[in-house]
């Protein structure tokens, strides 16, 4: 699979995700660029994130709405989880941190988990990313994971997928 169809996969699937109330929220939050405008960032320098993390083999199904929780080592990806985006300039964990986001939506689809975090981060080539959940548990540092562009969703600048358990 080439990084075209692997980006189109990923807007398809951010597109599903933030559909209905939610999408309205960020038109609210983020008006439209005009046709052909270039990205711009919001007054810190940072611009909408959709980061799309996908766990192939460890999650667990649950009832409720949000369909799936991560298990043993991505046990810190759920509901009450935060996403913090470093600079990939190095697989270290003490690289810079540069956005905290909150976890946004999950779904079980075609048997994976996917996760979504919604958040405003600087337009950077790549992230490493790290879990942490209310009681400050953390997992390791993944990465580094590249953003790609985005044009097609109002308020999101860029998105980075984050394949865990391949």
């Amino acid at each position: 699979m080439d990084g075209l169809e692997t980006m189109n996969r990923i807007r398809r699937r951010c597109g599903l995700l933030l559909s209905g109330a939610a999408g309205v929220v960020l038109v609210v939050l983020a008006p439209l660029q005009p046709a052909g405008a270039a990205p711009e960032p919001d007054g810190g320098g940072n611009v909408g994130t959709a980061v799309h993390v996908v766990m192939h083999n460890s999650f667990t199904q649950t009832p409720d709405a949000d369909q799936c929780v991560g298990t043993a080592d991505f046990a810190a990806i759920h509901r009450d989880a935060s996403l913090v985006l470093s600079e990939a300039s190095s697989y270290s964990a003490d690289t810079s941190k540069v956005a905290v986001g909150r976890f946004f939506r999950s779904r079980m689809k075609d048997g994976n988990c996917e996760v979504l975090y919604v958040i405003s981060a600087p337009a950077m080539p790549a992230f490493n990313v790290q879990f942490y959940d209310a009681a400050g548990s953390q997992s390791s540092t993944y990465g580094p994971f590249a953003s790609e562009p985005v044009a097609d969703q109002p308020g999101i600048l860029q998105a980075v997928r984050v394949d865990l358990g391949v």
